[in-house]
């Protein structure tokens, strides 16, 4: 009767080594496995005198060169209750979803060139959204991304409820469709992580006096193309995607003229020429085009160094700074609307050149009481290069 291996485990200048006898290995050579401390080897060794009891000594063990990875995976295994064949099945499950998944960058190509001839601002999420998928996500299978990471990425990349939930959902568009079949490149669940936040209802953010002033001077300093644009959002209200589409024709001293096919609502408007834009235009005039090449970026990159919590791939470092005030949504739009209102302008005359559809009463339970008359009128009268309409400089206010 062949006698038991005792597994005695001894300190050496490797480490505290257990051995295996030879007639127990597969190549009938003895095995020397070395663990970095004496309770290690001591479980080690425990282990497989558990194993000679149960299967005797006859029982054989992988090959030599695996003998000590596998003792070693099963320490590591034991207090999470998962066995090295459970833990392989689950790592080769993870490989072969990578296999059959697609890169972050070739599902966003297939992927927007399917979206194409939606509307603007549908291109314009799904662009934004591309660029920060593959800046942080790069060269990986989607099937790898995890909940977390999609959450970690939106929330670093919104400030507000409303654009979290914006994100969210483009993310969402783009994840579903990747999920379903024939393509099948990750797992549909994985994006219920990115639940939406509430926003409150009734409570329009607009800007100060400082701030408007603030960032006309911010554009003016860093990028003087862009004025143009800004000071239209600012003294016209016009929305973001109307204000992408208009064209230099459509700009004239007695105003600015809104095109149907241009008009979120499709029904041709006209704004009266803002003294104030007016200002503006003469001081900087309208190039080639109303909104600058690289516009998107170039508006981000001033919102930032004007002092708010903005993304920007153009300033350094692009991750803004987390006392930073996040930007309110259609910040100009609604603050526009508030100094008309405070200033006393008729209802109507704005509903029209404002765009809305559903009347005057859209804007009497948004605006009205948002801005002292006083504010609105510092606001109506910043002039170029930190001036007051009125006389006073501004630049050191």
């Amino acid at each position: 009767m062949a006698r038991k291996a005792s597994f005695k485990f001894t300190k050496t200048s490797r480490g505290w080594k257990v051995e295996i006898p030879a007639s127990m290995a597969p190549g009938g050579e003895r095995i020397r496995c070395f663990f970095k401390t004496r309770d290690e080897a001591k479980e080690a060794a425990t282990k497989l005198r558990n194993q000679q009891e149960a299967h005797g000594s006859s029982a054989s063990m992988i090959r030599p060169s695996l003998a000590d990875e596998a003792l070693r995976a099963e320490l590591l295994l034991e207090p999470y209750g998962i066995s090295i064949l459970e833990a392989a099945r689950r790592v080769a499950g993870i490989e072969e979803a990578a296999r059959r998944s697609s890169l972050v960058e070739a599902a966003f190509e297939l992927f927007l060139a399917a979206k194409e001839g939606r509307s603007d601002s549908q291109e314009r999420a799904y662009t934004h959204l591309s660029a920060g998928m593959m800046g942080d996500f790069s060269g990986r299978p989607l099937s790898s991304l995890t909940g977390a990471e999609l959450l970690e990425h939106v929330e670093e990349r919104t400030g507000t409820p409303s654009s979290f939930n914006r994100r969210a959902e483009t993310l969402k568009t783009f994840w579903r469709w990747c999920a379903r079949s024939p393509r099948g490149w990750c797992d549909s669940k994985v994006i219920e992580v990115l639940e939406f936040k509430e926003t409150i209802k009734g409570h329009t953010e607009v800007l100060s006096a400082a701030e408007c002033r603030k960032l006309m001077l911010t554009a003016e300093e860093h990028y003087p193309d862009c004025v143009p644009a800004f000071a239209i959002a600012l003294f016209t209200g016009m929305r973001k995607a109307e204000l992408a589409r208009l064209q230099v024709e459509d700009i004239r001293a007695d105003g600015i003229e809104v095109p149907a096919l241009s008009s979120k609502t499709k029904r041709r408007r006209f704004i009266q020429m803002p003294d104030p834009l007016a200002a503006w235009l003469d001081s900087y005039p309208v190039g080639e085009t109303v909104t600058p090449a690289n516009w998107t970026r170039k508006e981000k990159a001033v919102r930032r160094l004007a002092g708010w919590k903005v993304w920007c791939g153009l300033v350094d470092p692009a991750e803004p700074p987390e006392e930073l005030k996040p930007w309110p949504d259609n910040a100009l739009r609604h603050t526009h609307a508030s100094v008309h209102i405070a200033l006393g302008k008729p209802l109507d005359s704005l509903t029209f050149e404002f765009g809305h559809s559903g009347g005057a009463q859209v804007l009497k339970s948004h605006y009205v009481g948002t801005m002292p008359k006083a504010e609105a009128t510092k606001i109506w009268n910043i002039g170029p290069h930190g001036s007051d309409l009125r006389g006073r400089d501004q630049t050191e206010k």
